[in-house]
């Protein structure tokens, strides 16, 4: 909190604090946010409202996920292939609900009942919120329910997803698309800015099929809400106060947390989830300074020289064993207080008065980073998590 207070005082100053201050002061402007209402997304909804074709709305799914603002109807990221941990490879998956698990929305109980009357009451909150009328904005509710519980009632159970060769399932993209009469999944990943590639891990065959099929059975109309709902939803924690009062509602239904957390907190942990190597910078040069970071790598190397030692003197080893083992010991990567390189963000563009504007840069770039690494070995040295964390 104190760093980015500081960096929000100083807009002039170095780049890093300018970025950092000018992201945290435009999250805590409040009053302009206020201001701002539900505008910052009504061009995404009103896009979306034209819509007339199916066409248009698989271009818009893949729209959303590239300009960082949603990701409806699968699942998709670049991952580590698990049989070749040298190589990252795009990864599709089951998705498109709104609630955690599937078994909401197809198993009864009285709990999973009164959740979903709450689920229905939030999204007809959120659309009145943006001028729908009521009876348009219960419509609303009652067609995007019906149509995540179809999802949901093609997914795999928690269960099913916890096993690894089930999971695994590689395609060629010219033959993963021949499984499918709706999407051309090579033409879908190219809008999606993946390209150059002919591999694809799938976890849910099954289900990419079904959504495939759900596309055309369902009317455009009905996808049209969809999509905005997801617009909705994503967005409501950074727009006005009656946005981010219903939202945090129906997470108490879903959490329990009773209070919601103050503004500051929420700015430091979007802006450590995002730009987290920049605060980091300034974080460590603070609390875990260059000396610091030193002794600890001396403590460590020490540690492996231990080692070392005690594996050459093992009596029950053979010597070949031995060589292994050191083998494998050399190859310890250590993450100690920060990265040695840093992470610049270039091309993310802050600016002081534009909140949702600057999560939507961020989330951006994100995305256009995770895909830059396909064609390239795994970055072993990348942290994944930052130094404020």
């Amino acid at each position: 909190k104190s760093i980015l207070e500081e960096d929000a005082k100083k807009p002039e100053a170095d780049k890093i604090s300018k970025i950092l201050g000018d992201f945290y002061a435009s999250g805590m402007d409040s009053i302009h946010i206020e201001e701002l209402g539900f505008t910052p997304i009504k061009p995404e909804l009103d896009r979306i409202s034209k819509i007339n074709s199916l066409s248009e709305i698989i271009n818009e799914i893949a729209t959303l996920r590239v300009r960082g603002i949603a990701s409806p109807l699968f699942g998709f990221f670049i991952g580590t292939d698990s049989k070749n941990t040298n190589q990252y490879i795009a990864q599709f998956g089951q998705g498109g609900t709104t609630l955690p698990d599937r078994d909401y929305y197809i198993k009864k109980s009285p709990k999973n009942d009164n959740l979903k009357t709450a689920y229905k009451s939030f999204i007809t909150d959120l659309f009145k919120l943006t001028g729908t009328d009521e009876n348009t904005a219960r419509e609303n509710a009652d067609a995007i329910l019906t149509l995540e519980t179809k999802i949901a009632e093609a997914q795999m159970s928690r269960v099913e997803m916890r096993d690894p060769i089930k999971l695994y399932n590689k395609f060629l993209i010219d033959d993963f698309s021949k499984t499918t009469t709706t999407i051309n999944w090579k033409q879908l990943m190219a809008k999606m800015m993946v390209t150059g590639q002919d591999s694809i891990l799938v976890s849910n065959p099954k289900f990419l099929r079904f959504a495939d099929s759900l596309l055309p059975a369902t009317p455009v109309t009905v996808w049209k809400t969809y999509l905005q709902w997801y617009i909705l939803k994503n967005n409501a924690a950074y727009l006005s106060n009656a946005f981010v009062q219903r939202n945090f509602q129906f997470s108490k239904v879903l959490s329990g947390q009773k209070e919601i957390t103050p503004r500051w907190q929420r700015m430091s942990s979007l802006i450590d989830g995002n730009l987290g190597e920049l605060l980091g910078q300034q974080y460590v040069a603070l609390h875990f300074k260059p000396e610091a970071k030193k002794r600890m790598i001396e403590l460590v190397d020490n540690l492996q020289a231990a080692f070392a030692k005690r594996i050459n003197g093992l009596d029950w080893m053979t010597t070949e064993t031995k060589q292994k083992a050191l083998q494998k010991l050399s190859t310890f990567k250590r993450k100690i207080g920060y990265p040695d390189k840093w992470k610049t963000y270039d091309g993310i563009v802050i600016k002081r008065n534009d909140y949702l504007g600057n999560i939507r840069s961020c989330n951006a770039w994100g995305y256009a980073d995770r895909i830059s690494k396909l064609g390239k070995p795994v970055d072993k040295t990348e942290w994944n998590f930052t130094p404020p964390t």
